[in-house]
């Protein structure tokens, strides 16, 4: 008999959020012998409820919610598992406002369409990030720009949707805010001036705006993003690389790759973000679980 868990973050920024998770249950329902559906309440009971879902032996959980949840749900299924432990299978699907993590594996934005996207017989690995040994699905950002994301209120994302993310970013181009860093990757040191980096697990973003990275969801490293100002004039010139896939080109990013990746803050404090939320304040070491968590494969 197969079995699923639903859980699903009622309050992740849609207003039908309630109807919308009895639409996903009664389509699991045809697929699955048996489904339970739970409403989290709070971070914690997210956790737990993935947590006990592990150890009572469920085949599936389907994450319904924006990446906050899926990030929530993924430390709950690792919480107290041995590294030999076999997980349930991961179903993403994004009901909330921000759903990078749900684009980056290409999942359709649209629940109903993810769904039928699914092929429920096959599955795919994925690594999983650690931020000082907390495991994280999708981004550690630092600086800046990803700062305005998580300033973000729920009300805003809830009226504007992702579109409350992109105006929160662009509200701080042309800041010149600049820490200094000393980064580690895999043993080696640099220290770079810098206004902002994100730290990507499953990383198949970087291969939009360079072709010097082959990066897919499997491939076992951290990769970092850095930028070194965010003035508009700087943001203006670095355009064309973007546009052209050769952001390495430029004087103002730097890509980097390891199995390990410390960052230090050498002139003050800078906290971070993890998964779109608050995270820990710097230093911080980031390693990889290699293809720890397998999700359903899209069909075709």
């Amino acid at each position: 008999m197969s079995t699923a868990l639903l859980i699903a973050n009622p309050s992740s920024g849609k207003a039908d959020a309630k109807e919308e998770v009895l639409s996903v249950s009664k389509f699991l329902e045809e697929h699955f012998d048996e489904v339970t559906t739970q409403l989290s309440t709070s971070a914690e009971h997210a956790m737990k409820l993935a947590r006990e879902a592990r150890i009572s032996g469920v085949d599936a959980i389907f994450s319904l919610g924006g990446d906050g949840t899926v990030s929530l749900v993924v430390r709950g299924l690792l919480d107290g598992a041995a590294d030999s432990d076999e997980l349930p299978v991961l179903g993403i699907l994004p009901g909330g406002t921000g759903n990078g993590f749900a684009r980056t594996l290409g999942i359709p934005s649209d629940v109903t369409a993810a769904l039928e996207a699914m092929d429920f017989t096959s599955t795919r690995p994925i690594d999983i990030g650690t931020v000082n040994g907390t495991p994280f699905t999708y981004t550690v950002t630092g600086g800046s720009l990803p700062e305005g994301i998580r300033d973000v209120s729920s009300e805003d994302k809830s009226h504007f949707g992702f579109l409350a993310y992109v105006t929160s970013e662009l509200q701080r181009i042309g800041g010149d805010d600049s820490y200094r860093l000393r980064i580690t990757v895999d043993g080696k040191r640099s220290v770079e001036d810098v206004n902002s980096f994100v730290a990507f697990s499953v990383n198949t973003m970087i291969n939009m705006v360079t072709t010097e990275e082959s990066s897919t969801e499997s491939d076992g490293l951290i990769h970092l993003a850095v930028l070194k100002e965010a003035t508009l004039p700087s943001l203006m010139s670095l355009l064309p690389n973007i546009l052209t896939r050769t952001a390495e080109e430029s004087d103002q990013v730097l890509l980097l790759s390891g199995k390990h990746i410390r960052i230090e803050c050498l002139d003050g404090s800078l906290c971070c973000g993890r998964d779109g939320d608050d995270g820990p304040e710097l230093p911080i070491d980031l390693s990889i679980l290699p293809q720890r968590v397998k999700i359903f494969a899209l069909k075709g």
